[in-house]
């Protein structure tokens, strides 16, 4: 019993020796987990810090929770280590589900706290399905809160008939969501109130974007300017200085710009709860374009900036929306547009507009003429943006070749090409390898991929999940589903720390998961992830998407799998409706999803509408990727098996 830190022997002047015991359902071990390690590793408000409460100082770190019931007696009794943690806890945490609701060990849980502590400081936290369902006939088995939380507890220390209120926080998307439930469950772990907690963390991340944001455009201006000033050596002392002096102005005035459009103006008339991330970005785009009409190409390299902010988030129609309004002054720009235009063009790929990604590559290479370093790093990243856009259409040469002209750009570029940059090539590389078949290079592609990441952005950096995931992808792709597994973890990991609960790159992430965890087998797992991704996607992008319907394809696998052919036919229909409209032509998974379709028919014993699929689906293959490849290969040989396999029929 290791994840509660080992258990105090006894309380020194009435401290507790834990802020919180969480009790859960081993069904819900994986949020559990996810849960302690969120709530120990969050960072209260600096101006929150020592605020006294009802319950005590505000600490600055909510640590130790205890977490630890892995190993259950065979008894009716929980262990002595149970109980004295439950007695050494501040607070009892509850994790509410339907398995939670049943479960005898989370109720005498619930009954040993209240009857040491009072029913004052139990804590629920709803999962999955509805509070006092048990009360709604025909729902019973949907209730979340479990016996002993329904009800007071008498002072013979027996549960009464009168209802209890509990105090819950709902992670359901259609309730509270992630980020308030959170917030609610820190808020009565410290005694703060929840308003001034919402307010301070909106704060601060505010300060943090004004930072982040500030810093990369005084960044990119003084490199630019640096770059200028370099190239300026030929003239005359006197010509030098003005030129400085005129790119530090300009460098300054940016800035000064940018913090600007990050300040609330008047915390008396403008509620800081309503700054959000897009307001911010929305001002910092107005702003460019009107306070900068005259330097088009400072405002194109800071629009340039906020597309990609814009991307991160996952705001691809406003990244849309602020590059192309913004396209006269980029045309005006020069050189110094390519940068905007190639952020426009990963946005138009995101959205799965891929031949017109491409036509926007082509038209940020016209600009790069001129020789020089700046010029070397544009172009790679110009081949790096073409070879992704080929990767998502499958075009494995065409990509392959891309991505080893970006890597021969930042080469040459030398010291002034970044280590980052170099690895998002190699990272981009062994991706297309993986997907051609070609495990042992891209690993080798990818490892080296991730070791500069690590290097030069840190262990938790986004980059360094992102090389994580790419690992586990060419793992799952090579059939080693246990490595793969260890690492789309650590992708995750990372991700749910620095992403917000409905970034598509967290939906990425969780579509891996769930392909890799229906691999192993553990379907209820794999279903949840892939769940959780389309609900991501669906609000993301607003419509369909490839990448729903890829989560649909495995969603369908997960529901063949348990006997449900007719849920995996509805979840394969959605898949084709969102390939049709993302790809807007055929495309190569358009014939996996029809082998797949087969493979869910002949399961249910309609093997002349199986073979009829697999025909289809070969034939769409050998149209787009070829007969002769590795893709194309795997799909014939199950198409082969399926003539072979005998016929499961399911009724449904």
């Amino acid at each position: 019993m290791g994840d509660g830190d080992g258990a105090p022997d006894t309380r020194r002047e009435g401290a507790f020796a834990y802020r919180a015991f969480i009790s859960y359902s081993h069904r819900d071990r994986d949020f559990a987990q996810r849960l302690h390690r969120e709530v120990e590793g969050y960072r209260l408000p600096g101006k929150l810090i020592g605020k006294v409460t009802a319950v005590g100082e505000v600490p600055r770190r909510l640590r130790p929770i205890f977490r630890d019931r892995e190993e259950l007696p065979a008894s009716g009794d929980l262990s002595a280590e149970l109980t004295s943690a439950l007695r050494g806890s501040m607070f009892l945490v509850v994790i509410c589900s339907p398995a939670a609701a049943r479960s005898r060990w989370v109720n005498e849980e619930i009954l040993q706290f209240k009857r040491h502590h009072g029913e004052g400081r139990v804590l629920a936290l709803v999962v999955d399905g509805e509070p006092n369902a048990s009360a709604m006939p025909g729902a019973e088995e949907r209730e979340c809160f479990p016996h002993a939380l329904r009800f007071r507890i008498g002072p013979d220390g027996a549960l009464s008939s009168t209802p209890a209120e509990p105090i819950a926080a709902d992670f359901r998307r259609e309730a509270d969501g992630p980020r308030l439930a959170t917030q609610k469950l820190i808020a009565g772990l410290t005694g703060l109130k929840l308003d001034e907690l919402v307010q301070r963390e909106t704060q601060r991340r505010i300060a943090q974007m004004t930072a982040i944001a500030s810093g990369a455009v005084v960044g990119m201006l003084v490199t630019g300017g640096l770059a200028f000033y370099a190239n300026s050596l030929r003239i005359e002392a006197n010509h030098q200085r003005t030129i400085a002096q005129h790119e530090a102005a300009a460098a300054r005035a940016a800035a000064d710009y940018l913090v600007g459009t990050f300040e609330l103006s008047n915390p008396a008339t403008e509620n800081p709860r309503t700054i959000t991330a897009l307001t911010i970005l929305g001002r910092s785009v107005e702003r460019a374009r009107a306070e900068l009409a005259d330097q088009p190409a400072i405002q194109a390299r800071l629009l340039a900036t906020l597309g990609r902010a814009y991307n991160n988030l996952g705001l691809l129609g406003e990244a849309r929306t602020a590059v192309e309004a913004a396209l006269p002054v980029i045309d005006r720009s020069g050189p110094d547009g390519a940068e905007a235009l190639l952020v426009l063009a990963t946005t138009y790929a995101r959205e799965g507009q891929l031949e017109l990604a491409l036509a926007t590559v082509r038209r940020a290479e016209e600009r790069l003429t001129g020789d020089g370093p700046q010029n070397a790093n544009l172009r790679a990243l110009a081949a790096l943006t073409e070879g992704r856009i080929h990767t998502s259409a499958s075009n494995v040469k065409a990509g392959v070749a891309a991505f080893d002209r970006a890597l021969a750009h930042y080469r040459a570029a030398g010291a002034d090409a970044s280590r980052g940059a170099l690895a998002m090539a190699l990272n981009n590389r062994g991706l297309l390898l993986s997907d051609d078949g070609q495990f042992d290079e891209a690993r080798s592609s990818l490892a080296e991929s991730l070791k500069l990441f690590q290097a030069s952005l840190g262990e938790t950096h986004l980059s360094t999940g992102k090389a994580w995931f790419a690992l586990a992808q060419n793992s799952f792709n090579a059939g080693d589903l246990k490595r793969a597994q260890v690492e789309i973890a650590n992708a995750l990991r990372i991700e749910r720390a620095v992403l917000d609960d409905d970034n598509p790159i967290l939906a990425d992430t969780l579509s891996m998961q769930g392909q890799i965890l229906h691999g192993l087998g553990r379907l209820p797992e794999g279903e949840q992830a892939l769940r959780e991704a389309i609900v991501i996607y669906r609000q993301a992008f607003g419509g369909p998407h490839y990448l729903i319907g890829i989560a649909d394809v495995y969603l369908a696998l997960i529901a063949s799998d348990r006997g449900d052919s007719r849920g995996a036919l509805e979840a394969l229909d959605d898949a084709k409706r969102n390939y049709d409209v993302g790809y807007g032509r055929t495309h190569p998974n358009h014939g996996d999803l029809l082998v797949n379709r087969a493979k869910v028919l002949a399961r249910a014993g309609r093997m002349a509408e199986a073979r009829s699929d697999c025909a289809a689906g070969m034939a769409i293959l050998d149209q787009t990727l070829g007969a002769d490849a590795r893709f194309t290969k795997s799909m014939a040989a199950e198409c082969r098996a399926l003539g072979q396999a005998p016929a499961v029929a399911t009724g449904r």
